[in-house]
């Protein structure tokens, strides 16, 4: 997709990033009038405190895409173990944390920047979990020269129309308030390290599946 030529996303990028605004603004005039104190002062700080945070993941997003555009996603490689990621990314995320996990890798290392794997590993179990009506569950295989890591929702698959354009065009209605890119930036650091991201149905759920190449466990 090449957001800068797609004149209709860039009105609604426009729209989303004013989203934020408005309760700011409004949280910092009553603030300043002076006449807000004790439980209602501490509320609309609590406030600018969650719009900021939405804010900054917005252009976090924006910065990623740049990033992408401009072959900067990635940052140093080393050897990674798929598990300890799958540790990292569930730490950070109360979504991710409910994730259900089945490591079936072994000792196998992918080779790749542990920030940004982590974070693609981050959004899968976010996405599905935020989809799905129980936790969702995530296998990871080693399979010949891949690691093959599996996320399912347990709820509906997503209609067609969606599954066709799921992991190439922006969220309509993203899961996490921010400007729908998230899956498309997951997508972009597989392709980066080498590996892949798709979308399909199985067993009427949302099946996503990463493949990332394996390195051989020097240990």
């Amino acid at each position: 997709m090449n957001i800068g030529s797609d004149v209709r996303w860039l009105d609604r990028l426009a729209h989303d990033l004013r989203g934020p605004l408005t309760p700011l603004q409004t949280a910092a005039f009553l603030l300043r009038s002076g006449q807000v104190q004790g439980e209602r002062q501490q509320d609309l700080f609590a406030v600018i405190e969650r719009q900021t945070q939405q804010l900054t993941h917005m252009i976090d997003e924006l910065a990623d895409w740049t990033r992408i555009a401009h072959n900067r996603l990635l940052g140093p490689r080393e050897p990674c173990e798929p598990a300890l990621l799958v540790d990292y990314a569930r730490g950070g995320s109360a979504l991710a944390s409910a994730t259900v996990i089945e490591n079936n890798a072994g000792s196998t290392l992918v080779e790749g920047d542990p920030v940004r794997l982590t974070q693609l590993l981050r959004t899968l179990m976010e996405y599905a979990n935020a989809r799905g009506r129980s936790a969702a569950h995530m296998a990871l295989h080693g399979v010949g020269d891949r690691v093959r890591i599996d996320v399912r929702d347990m709820g509906e698959a997503p209609p067609p129309e969606q599954m066709a354009v799921l992991l190439d065009e922006p969220q309509a209605e993203p899961y996490d308030e921010g400007l729908g890119l998230r899956l498309l930036v997951a997508r972009a650091i597989a392709e980066a390290h080498g590996g892949s991201l798709t979308a399909s149905v199985d067993d009427g759920h949302l099946l996503l599946r990463c493949e990332l190449p394996a390195v051989a466990n020097l240990s």
